[in-house]
């Protein structure tokens, strides 16, 4: 923060402006001892550094007794308590004495010079009725807002608190400059959608669809915006507008083709059977490898008489039971993978279905008649993508 004055500055300039209190505090009449001893207070307790109770008993001294020397030491005091605003009005209260000498006021026109470039003038307007509008959190009157109130230079929020909702700003004011202000500020709405014939529809209003791709400037707060393409309506949406923002809304963009789930289910039915087919048939074909090898053994043996009559037998029953379970996996096989293969057609043919006609069509059906009755507060449920983004 810049320092209003230096404590040099400060006592050359205070010495000059305190030599007709000096001179006042000699007066004898009886009622003059009163507000004297107030005045002296109010020095003592300055010199001791205690400025905001020598800034009551100055006040208290001058309202006993509307000396312009009281009034110079006030506005020093202002200025040590960096109150510059105070300090200046002071000041030129003080300047309209007559019974200052000129020594007295090209001093204190200095001082009021120099306290003017510390100090900015805000004037704040809105169009809100019934509105209270707060400087740095203190309530200001709007009335005298609308005409310009003073205030120290710097970084300073204002807000407005109405039945709409409350918006605030934070502006910086430079010294010696006039800023205007209007509460709760505007920002642009830009209306954009890729359908031919789009009418727009903002707060119940048509648009023109040039003035809705360049951009609507509209108060702060929230708006209704509809698109109509063609011949139909989308719902209407509800969008915040903040001051000095840029809303870009676009209407929903038509149903791309979506896969039906329902594809990839299917589908995957399918891949199970030809692996369950593949898998039957490779164990099928390790199977037959070993009905063979048993088949040449047992040959051999009867070859060279190893086995009797009744062991042969036995033996040649069951490579024969082997060989039927052999053909009957065969079998199995060759069904799971025509099952397969046409299972996993159908899958990819239903994977490839629009539903969106087939969800339009349920629609009709109780669960969705309920769900369409039921809203979220603040969600959109139009589609409407919306971004924003700062100036």
């Amino acid at each position: 923060m810049r320092t209003f004055l230096s404590k040099a500055c400060f006592f050359v300039l205070l010495v000059p402006l305190l030599q007709l209190g000096a001179r006042t505090a000699h007066a004898t009449e009886p009622e003059v001892t009163t507000w004297q001893t107030l005045f002296e207070r109010c020095q003592k307790l300055s010199n001791a550094g205690d400025y905001t109770g020598a800034l009551q008993a100055c006040e208290q001294a001058y309202g006993r007794h509307a000396d312009p020397g009281i009034l110079a030491y006030k506005a020093q005091i202002y200025i040590v308590l960096l109150r510059p605003v105070e300090a200046l009005e002071t000041l030129e209260e003080y300047l309209k004495s007559p019974d200052i000498s000129s020594a007295e006021r090209e001093t204190a026109d200095a001082q009021r010079r120099y306290l003017e470039t510390l100090i900015a003038r805000l004037t704040v307007t809105t169009p809100v009725e019934g509105g209270e509008i707060r400087v740095d959190g203190q309530l200001v009157d709007t009335g005298i807002l609308a005409k310009g109130v003073r205030v120290t230079a710097g970084a300073h929020r204002v807000e407005l608190k109405a039945q709409g909702g409350s918006f605030s700003r934070f502006i910086v004011l430079r010294g010696g400059e006039q800023t205007q202000l209007e509460l709760p500020g505007s920002g642009t709405l830009v209306l954009r959608c890729a359908a031919p014939n789009t009418r727009f529809f903002v707060d119940g209003q048509e648009v023109d669809a040039s003035q809705a791709a360049r951009g609507i400037a509209r108060p702060a707060g929230r708006h209704r915006v509809t698109f109509k393409p063609g011949s139909t309506t989308s719902p209407e949406q509800e969008v915040i507008v903040n001051p000095d923002e840029r809303v870009v809304l676009a209407c929903a963009e038509p149903h791309p083709r979506s896969l039906n789930p329902l594809g990839y289910w299917v589908t995957g039915a399918g891949v199970a059977l030809g692996v369950a087919a593949l898998t039957t048939a490779i164990y099928n074909g390790a199977e037959f490898n070993r009905w063979q090898t048993a088949n040449d053994d047992l040959r051999n043996a009867l070859h060279d008489n190893e086995l009797t009559l009744a062991k042969a037998s036995h033996r040649a029953q069951e490579n024969d039971q082997l060989m039927e379970s052999i053909k009957t996996r065969r079998k199995v096989a060759i069904g799971l993978g025509i099952g397969g293969a046409v299972v996993t057609a159908g899958g990819i043919l239903l994977l490839f279905t629009d539903t969106t006609k087939t969800t339009e069509k349920s629609s009709s059906s109780w669960l969705r008649k309920v769900a369409t009755g039921l809203t979220v507060a603040g969600a959109t449920t139009s589609g409407e993508i919306a971004w924003r983004g700062a100036w």
